[in-house]
């Protein structure tokens, strides 16, 4: 019987089933943990479906432990932390949001609506300095590749504006 098979785990079991984990993957091969462990592309999109599907109910609690442990599983797919951020977002917790955020960035620098919903956290933190620079960006992605960004394009030009304004404002 496995340690995960037991109804109950004793905090030593359990450490023991993570050491015993750990000392399977080989962490300077390149591949992502979850494909060290076995886990199929299938089960990264179905466990990303529910993760979204729990946002899309409100249930952000739910949905950031799922999609916390997608960032662990498979760091390089930018979707996973932008779908955190967005919960992150949608619970106001714009600083780690924009946290977030910046690790599908880095991921996916091209991505204007990533850009897009960092702009809008630095905007509603009151930052309209540092929002206006991030909707810029957004906004010139949009214009580069209207057909992927034309459903954000009108949204990031507004309220880049708005960040402007309102960091002129803060200026004087």
């Amino acid at each position: 019987m496995g340690y995960l098979d037991q109804k109950k785990l004793s905090s030593e079991d359990s450490m023991r089933y993570f050491q015993d984990v750990l000392s399977k993957l080989d962490l300077s091969s390149g591949r992502e943990i979850g494909t060290q462990l076995g886990f199929s592309p299938k089960y990264f999109d179905a466990m990303y479906a529910i993760g979204v599907k729990y946002y899309d109910n409100n249930r952000l609690e739910d949905a950031i432990k799922i999609l916390y442990q997608l960032t662990v599983v498979q760091p390089s797919a930018s979707r996973n932390y932008k779908a955190l951020g967005a919960c992150l977002q949608a619970k106001e917790d714009y600083a780690t949001a924009i946290t977030v955020y910046g690790s599908a960035v880095a991921l996916a620098a091209m991505d204007a609506e990533i850009h897009f919903y960092v702009g809008q956290c630095q905007f509603l933190m009151g930052d309209f300095s540092q929002a206006s620079i991030t909707l810029k960006l957004a906004s010139r992605l949009c214009e580069k590749y209207p057909d992927k960004w034309a459903h954000i394009a009108h949204h990031a030009k507004d309220l880049c504006a708005r960040a402007t304004q309102r960091a002129g404002k803060e200026a004087k």
